[in-house]
């Protein structure tokens, strides 16, 4: 009993001691994560640099390829570091024949970071509206991660804006270390609740030793760096605090939200990774919700898009007929006010002029009345196909021979293929 005590004080003073060191060592974390607070960050994506503005803030986006390519938008997963960055090598590969949109998510890279409450159904809004103001036609959408289900919802609620889904590992973020340290979301997820130790465990989280070893294998130097400027902007703790919290995922009474079955229109790539070659996994949800399925798998431990990736996706794109560049006529309709301006001229939305956007792969449709040929083309106003009016032949830049004209029900101006 008389050593008992002594050992006693000597462990509470040592617990004590321990944890004041460790309250100076999260004090110091959190005021020199401030002093390096804002970093120079500027977009290392191609294209030309826009800014939308939607009513919780300015989300940045690169826009890259012709203008007469049908619109794609690359949407990005939430996570920690992450940005429109991620998906850069297909900017680059798909920018070749497709209209990229390439957006940072609201609270993420060069967004706006408010303090708000986010959620899954904040960012479905956010895409749906970008897809409306900005796009302004049918586009397909290539989503990774959690993004998946805010791509899966707005196909269900708006079929008049998703022309097709490219789904990159629906089941798994874009952040690798999950796979390689399970138990380490579990607990930063209880850790990042309350305010305080929640900015403390962001602090520590994006230390260069952190990002280093929670980065996928192979990060270069200047990736590193990129990420590393993204996490050391004000505000960019709210919304990766939200997504360790599990608060950005689609779900209502615990219970992660599908769109019904049998409730998608449009095509569907399933990419997902297999690492042994053997495909044992798969996802029913999706296979109920849709028939026209078409699954890519890729022989990949971590699920980034390196350059084979973007290269195999790309590929199959290219091979797909129902997501092809190819194949589809469009008319031409005015975007809303997200396709304002370069990001560099003051933030203020501002219509511009609309542009040619089509391609088409079958020969023209005609009906005929009395000796009168009538060439019908599809309008996204109306979402059908409808004769043209004052109808004119024309070249578009990419130099095809195309029809012009004026559709007869709406009158938004349209374009199809071919001669008279």
């Amino acid at each position: 009993m008389k050593n008992a005590l002594p050992r006693l004080t000597w462990l509470l003073r040592l617990s004590a001691f321990a944890s004041l060191l460790a309250g100076l060592g999260a004090g110091l974390a959190v005021v020199w994560h401030r002093l390096l607070t804002p970093q120079l960050l500027e977009s290392a994506l191609p294209g030309q640099a826009r800014l939308y503005r939607w009513r919780h803030g300015y989300i940045f986006y690169k826009l890259v390829g012709p203008e007469q390519g049908p619109p794609l938008v690359l949407w990005h997963a939430p996570g920690l570091a992450v940005s429109a960055y991620e998906l850069r090598e297909l900017v680059a590969l798909l920018g070749e024949q497709y209209r990229v949109y390439a957006p940072d998510l609201l609270g993420f890279g060069l967004s706006d970071r408010p303090a708000l409450p986010y959620s899954g159904t904040l960012y479905t809004e956010l895409l749906s509206d970008f897809l409306r103001e900005v796009v302004g036609q049918p586009a397909l959408l290539v989503a990774q991660g959690t993004s998946c289900q805010y791509a899966l919802e707005v196909a269900r609620r708006s079929p008049e804006l998703c022309r097709g889904l490219v789904l990159l590992w629906p089941e798994q973020d874009a952040e690798c270390w999950q796979e390689r340290l399970p138990w380490l979301r579990p607990l930063l997820a209880f850790l990042a609740r309350p305010p305080l130790l929640g900015l403390l465990v962001y602090c520590l989280l994006t230390t260069r030793l952190a990002l280093r070893l929670l980065s996928a294998p192979g990060q270069t130097h200047s990736s590193l760096d990129y990420r590393y400027a993204a996490t050391h902007q004000f505000g960019a703790e709210h919304a990766v605090r939200a997504w360790l919290t599990d608060r950005l995922r689609l779900e209502a009474n615990g219970v992660r939200v599908w769109p019904p079955a049998k409730s998608l229109r449009c095509p569907v790539l399933l990419v997902q990774a297999d690492p042994d070659g053997s495909k044992t996994e798969d996802w029913p949800r999706l296979q109920e919700q849709v028939a026209a399925v078409e699954q890519l798998w890729i022989e990949a431990r971590h699920c980034t898009v390196d350059r084979q990736t973007a290269t195999l996706i790309s590929a199959r794109l290219s091979a797909w007929p129902g997501l092809a560049p190819q194949g589809e006529e469009i008319s031409k309709v005015a975007p809303g006010p997200g396709e304002a301006h370069e990001a560099p001229l003051a933030p203020e939305s501002e219509l511009t002029h609309p542009t040619a956007a089509s391609v088409t792969a079958q020969p023209p449709q005609q009906s005929t009345v009395g000796s009168e040929p009538v060439f019908e083309a599809y309008c996204v106003r109306c979402r059908q196909k409808t004769p043209m009016l004052s109808i004119s032949e024309t070249t578009l830049k990419n130099g095809r021979p195309a029809l012009q004209g004026i559709c007869a029900r709406c009158g938004a101006r349209m374009y199809r293929i071919g001669r008279r």
